[in-house]
């Protein structure tokens, strides 16, 4: 069956079901094209009320099922009956917080965007992909996994309107209004930077 367009048009137009729905087959999605590994990488949808939907700790997004999926209050805290969300959910708080137009976000760790982010910069985005689709891409700084300083340097970005920011050593963040805006930006940042990686052994024109 066709989905509503509606529907898929915002995180805020979709009911828990169907959000806990879309969360699953995009994490399907995400294992497909290697964009996260192991029990890498979370996903999470706002409702309408504020409340949000997240990836459960240590489940891989391989094979997460919709009812394993964490439904949390804005501030980040489980409803009753909830299991235990991603430890990244103090990001994905803060950049609900930081944009309000924002109902969908991915963080995953791809190959070639972390090894980008060691850089110090953010890969070249000379594709044609990467100048029409993806926009501008910021860096920001290491802080541990899981902690406030990352969901504030991360949060901070999104807050100039920035949509995707390469995190120094840990991996990528995509937000949007949908999932598939976001799931587009990861798989186009990840393609712009294993370009941009082989780019480097190319000959000098």
């Amino acid at each position: 069956m066709q989905r509503d367009q509606n529907d898929l048009a915002s995180g805020r137009h979709l009911t828990e079901s169907r959000a806990r729905e879309e969360i699953a087959r995009y994490c399907a999605l995400l294992w497909e094209r290697r964009l996260v590994t192991g029990t890498s990488g979370n996903v999470s949808v706002r409702l309408e009320d504020g409340d949000i939907i997240v990836t459960p700790t240590q489940v891989s997004l391989r094979a997460v099922a919709a009812s394993q999926l964490v439904r949390t209050d804005a501030g980040g805290d489980p409803r009753q009956g909830q299991g235990q969300p991603t430890s990244e959910l103090p990001l994905h708080v803060a950049a609900y917080q930081a944009r309000p137009d924002v109902h969908a976000i991915i963080h995953t760790h791809p190959t070639f965007c972390v090894v980008w982010s060691k850089t110090g910069a953010v890969f070249d985005r000379d594709t044609v992909g990467a100048r029409e689709t993806l926009g501008e891409v910021a860096w920001t700084p290491y802080e541990p996994p899981g902690s406030q300083a990352l969901a504030r340097v991360t949060a901070a970005e999104f807050s100039r309107g920035i949509d995707t920011v390469l995190m120094e050593r840990h991996g990528l963040s995509a937000v949007a209004s949908t999932l598939e805006q976001a799931y587009v930006a990861t798989d186009l940042a990840e393609e712009a930077a294993r370009i941009a990686f082989f780019s480097r052994f190319l000959p000098e024109r």
